[in-house]
């Protein structure tokens, strides 16, 4: 049976415990959330980005309504045993109503999310800007009061450093979610370095985007894994590297087929199929048919 919601935010808390940041790869469905479980990770996450592209082939700029996501996040949570996070994007609704939000992710099963104070336009070249840090703080507030769950974690991201490129700007901000009662905090577009040396300033847990290719003036993540450890991030969000793997992976594929390659050809980029079903629980089915089976052919004894 899977484990329950309430376990399963509890085995978060203990990743968080343990020495060094937890890596958490983001799943885009249900079986990359399989594969991530299956690699031997201890958590996984879906954000808006990638549900918006695997489940309506869509961009992320804020199209996705609260079912939409919500749903693509149960079926995550219900195709694994490990810790889900999720993400909330703004709340969907301003303090007074964020209560509703809160209790549809808890509802899914998932052990938290992130709700963000970015007003829309993210990867785009027209951002819109962040939600006044008052306002934000109070809905962080909200969420917090409306969780049944106190295991249920809530984490308050900022987009200051990667929309206004401000990072002190983005610590008083994250001091402020602190405060409000945020269990977590995540700044995205925060190098190692800068994260070093405002670490100290931050009194609740740190994720970081570790994976974060479009910080200005570069093609790649501003640090690596080991650094944003050595810098005191709590969590790395690998948010984009397992879409992105599908897609080229995937395209690879298809192209060298359309090309004229040979099925065999592209054997190396394929998964073994006796390999995926055994992954995917084929050899589960046949114990369970075996056994109905062999019920259904017993004789009723006499009486």
């Amino acid at each position: 049976m899977p484990k329950s919601p309430n376990s399963r935010r509890k085995a978060l808390k203990v990743l968080l415990d343990a020495p060094g940041p937890l890596v958490l790869p983001g799943a885009y469905d249900a079986l990359s959330a399989r594969l991530v479980e299956r690699a031997g990770y201890g958590a996984t996450y879906l954000g808006s980005y990638a549900a918006a592209a695997s489940a309506f082939g869509l961009p992320d700029v804020g199209l996705l309504t609260l079912d939409e996501i919500a749903e693509q996040t149960k079926r995550i949570v219900d195709a694994v045993d490990i810790p889900v996070l999720a993400d909330a994007e703004n709340g969907f609704y301003d303090f007074a109503n964020i209560w509703r939000a809160v209790k549809v992710f808890e509802d899914t099963g998932v052990a938290g999310v992130h709700i963000e104070d970015n007003l829309g336009g993210k990867h785009t070249s027209t951002p819109l800007g962040l939600l006044p840090t008052e306002r934000m703080a109070s809905k962080i507030r909200a969420a917090v009061d409306a969780r049944t769950d106190p295991d249920f974690i809530v984490i308050a991201r900022s987009d200051a450093a990667w929309v206004e490129h401000d990072i002190d700007g983005c610590v008083r901000r994250l001091e402020a979610y602190a405060a409000a009662g945020a269990d977590m905090v995540f700044a995205p577009a925060i190098s190692a370095v800068e994260l070093r040396r405002v670490r100290d300033r931050i009194p609740v847990p740190v994720m970081v985007a570790g994976d974060l290719l479009d910080v200005p003036g570069s093609d790649e993540p501003s640090s690596t894994i080991a650094e944003y450890g050595d810098a005191g991030a709590d969590v790395v969000l690998l948010w984009y590297s397992v879409i992105g793997a599908a897609s080229k992976n995937v395209a690879a594929v298809l192209d060298a087929l359309r090309g004229g390659k040979e099925v065999a050809d592209v054997k190396t980029l394929v998964t073994d199929q006796r390999a995926f079903e055994n992954s995917m629980g084929y050899a589960e089915y046949e114990l369970r048919s075996a056994r109905y089976a062999t019920a259904l052919g017993t004789k009723e004894p006499k009486a």
